[in-house]
């Protein structure tokens, strides 16, 4: 039997435990790494080569690990390295695109809700240039992921209201993988349908893993070793992380599994 694939999910905090949750849908057999970089969240408002220096650090924790592919579970990080990354590393580095494609295939009038550095990135405007019969407006908000982050780590209070612009949209795209834990929230708030980029991803991962490397995603991995990896709990605690194959990386682990086992987002996982 081949090995189940290791897959390494980096995000620039809790954002990525919604694309981590949509990978594990699809890929039900694989092993997964979660690195959020908690204590420099958010990104959305950082320099370009702050964040390069962050997400090279992470990936070169899934260098050690001897992951088969790593997800940037992030719209900013990807829109600013996600090319250098690919370049720079031997595996497989799959970003993350707001879910420009599938508004636009549904809806005339959308919403892009994203941090500062997506919002004013090249690569969103060449995104939605590619659909003139539809209008997008696009909103860099500069303090909600930062907000969303607080809100599931330290408990404090949230009113997404006073985060979002008002307007009359048929759907809204959210460009950030923090604002999907309040993809309800936000739907209720505009009263349309609300598009994220998690499935998208998942699915070209998939594909990646069968095309390329042929790996089996089903079945018990027999090469797998934890204990090659220091940082995995092996407590009792931990027994959910052990059958679900997650295991939480860095300083942040215990915050980010916390917020993994506890949110209502992933119970049916």
């Amino acid at each position: 039997m081949n090995a189940i694939a290791r897959i390494g999910v980096f995000d620039s905090g809790v954002g990525g435990l919604t694309v981590l949750a949509a990978c594990m849908k699809k890929l039900a057999g694989c092993s997964f790494y979660y690195f959020g970089d908690n204590a420099h969240a958010p990104y959305g408002n950082r320099s370009e080569a702050e964040i390069t220096e962050f997400v090279f650090r992470g990936l070169r924790r899934f260098r050690r690990i001897g992951v088969d592919a790593a997800v940037l579970a992030c719209n900013t990080a990807t829109a600013v390295c996600a090319e250098r990354a690919r370049n720079a590393f031997a595996f497989p580095v799959v970003g993350m695109e707001p879910a420009v494609r599938p508004a636009a295939a549904l809806c005339r009038r959308v919403l892009v809700l994203a941090t500062p550095l997506t919002a004013a990135s090249r690569r969103l405007e060449r995104l939605t240039a590619s659909f003139p019969d539809t209008s997008f407006t696009i909103c860099g908000l500069s303090g909600f992921a930062g907000a969303i982050e607080r809100a599931l780590t330290c408990g404090e209070p949230l009113t997404i209201s006073d985060h979002l612009p008002q307007g009359r949209y048929d759907g809204v795209v959210l460009g950030c993988t923090h604002y999907v834990f309040f993809r309800d929230e936000i739907a209720r708030f505009y009263g349309c349908k609300v598009f994220d980029g998690g499935e998208g991803t998942a699915n070209r991962l998939r594909s990646l893993l069968i095309q390329k490397h042929k790996y089996s995603l089903f079945g018990t991995d027999d090469h797998f070793d934890p204990s090659q990896n220091p940082n995995i709990c092996f407590t009792k605690k931990c027994k959910e992380m052990r059958k679900s194959r997650v295991f939480f990386l860095g300083n942040s682990a215990k915050t980010n599994k916390s917020v993994f086992l506890t949110n209502i987002c992933f119970k049916k996982i």
